[in-house]
């Protein structure tokens, strides 16, 4: 007789929730068949559901690491991140095989307990895991509430990809929507390779599911932070006919299209900075300006360098309200952003985090530190693996993959992960386990913009605060979080 195993979930509409199977056979099996059915309530049916396996990428070290409380107990090994495409689950002896199980809420779906299986035909046996999926009596807006800029690098998707043809551009891109992140690059050259820059008709295209995205960004380089300001100048003329289609054709209505520049700049750039600025805003005055800065410290300066969102580091001190409420009551923003920092105890999504730190990031933390957007500096930095090139990995891979996520210098040979959360398939993007923590995040966030307007921000900030009190302390407890989010769900269903 088929054994039968029960999983339960809960979530709204135009949500997407998660869970995993876990098979470890005494044997290899390379053909396991993986069957899906619809989830069920009367006459509605959510349908859908995809799966992928598990794959895994070596990681060879975590000498070095500046924080040795963040990689305690981590060894060198076979670590478990990408979403492989397969017709059939190939199961490895002796390993926990997972197989990934996505299931993706329509908005406006009747609220109730849907009901649905999925199915494994492993060597002549059936395995049978019931699902049981509640789905509350409220659905999350279609334009996600918190702006992000996480950038795509055309440069690397064009060499992986050559030529980058239509199909795999549109689907990178129809990916990065379905996340809730709009397709764009903070540091493309837009005259270099104008060929592959997004166009005005695609920003639009996205406009209805994302929020945020570099209508032109100033400095392409890190050196161009020390270009002279005339030179950016005669850049930024030079792609204005590009930069006026862009807002001609709607997509940054709402605040959504933003200047950006000057990535982590210093002091010695401010004199540059504010020329290039102020030339920026007496063309543009409406379109705000966003610059990453650890130097900027009062009102004063931002105010004499013309921005409008100062993108401040989560670490070391840098991101504090007092300093970022100050510039909101001016009526500026104040956005986060991490990259290879913070480290332990504070939240990442490097390998060695735990992939409860993305979610809180980006949801109870977001909200009770008042995160006005947040910035991540890459999806698909393909230069790890001594800088090569990756091969693009094909449908039905095996699940060992013969790719690096490490940054490759002996500087950085600990760093695993920074930059690339998504893997190059061979028909398009391939999922992480890490990107897909981070649409949870990104979902999560608006159950309190929900309850904030029945409740009022102190109180939907005192709740976040019950999950995330401050940068440094938040729960790792994955029941914790879950039965806290079901709160919340309570109190919008009442």
């Amino acid at each position: 007789m088929p054994q039968k195993n029960t999983f339960s979930i809960d979530f709204a509409g135009n949500e997407s929730e998660c869970f995993q199977v876990v098979v470890r056979p005494e044997t290899t099996l390379e053909h396991v068949k993986v069957t899906m059915s619809d989830l069920v309530n009367g006459a509605n049916r959510i349908t859908g559901l995809t799966w992928h396996q598990v794959g895994y990428v070596y990681i060879s070290t975590f000498d070095g690491h500046p924080v040795p409380a963040d990689v305690s107990g981590r060894l060198p090994g076979w670590y478990p991140d990408p979403l492989l495409e397969r017709d059939d689950a190939y199961l490895l002896e002796g390993w926990s095989n997972c197989i990934w199980v996505t299931v993706t809420v329509p908005a406006g779906m009747p609220a109730g307990r849907y009901e649905g299986t999925v199915t494994l035909d492993i060597a002549g046996n059936t395995e049978i895991i019931a699902v049981e999926a509640t789905v509350y009596g409220f659905s999350l807006p279609a334009v996600p509430s918190l702006p992000t800029l996480f950038s795509l690098a055309m440069e690397y998707l064009i060499k992986v990809y050559p030529g980058f043809p239509p199909t795999i551009r549109m689907n990178w891109f129809d990916f990065l929507a379905e996340r809730h992140i709009a397709p764009t690059d903070l540091y493309i050259d837009l005259q270099q390779d104008a060929a592959y820059r997004v166009t005005p008709q695609e920003y639009q295209r996205y406009a209805d599911r994302t929020n945020g995205f570099v209508i032109y960004p100033i400095t392409v380089t890190w050196e161009d932070r020390n270009a002279p300001a005339d030179e950016l100048i005669r850049r930024f003329e030079a792609n204005r006919a590009y930069i006026d289609a862009v807002i001609a054709s709607g997509a940054t209505t709402g605040g959504k299209g933003v200047f950006y520049g000057f990535d982590e700049n210093g002091p010695e750039h401010f004199e540059t900075i504010k020329t290039v600025h102020a030339y920026i805003k007496s063309q543009y005055p409406d379109i705000p300006i966003a610059t990453t800065s650890m130097h900027i410290q009062s009102l004063s300066q931002v105010e004499e360098l013309h921005i409008d969102i100062l993108v401040l580091h989560i670490t070391d001190g840098i991101y504090n309200n007092t300093f970022a409420d100050e510039l909101r009551a001016a009526g500026k923003k104040v956005w986060g952003y991490i990259s290879l920092q913070p480290y332990y105890p504070m939240p990442n999504w490097r390998i060695e985090n735990e992939l409860i730190e993305a979610r809180i990031l980006l949801s109870a933390m977001a909200y009770h530190e008042r995160f006005d957007g947040f910035l991540y500096w890459g999806v698909n930095q393909y230069n790890k693996g001594q800088g090569k090139t990756p091969a693009l990995i094909d449908r039905n891979a095996l699940p060992k993959l013969d790719m690096s996520i490490t940054t490759p210098t002996d500087e950085y040979k600990w760093l695993h992960g920074d930059g690339l959360l998504i893997y190059p398939g061979s028909s398009g993007p391939l999922s992480s386990i890490r990107m897909e923590n981070i649409r949870r995040g990104l979902e999560e966030y608006e159950y309190y913009k929900l309850v904030e307007t029945k409740l009022g921000k102190s109180e939907t900030s005192r709740l976040a605060a019950e999950l995330a009190p401050t940068m440094m302390s938040y729960t790792r407890d994955v029941q914790v979080y879950e039965d806290h989010k079901r709160t919340l769900a309570a109190e919008l269903e009442k």
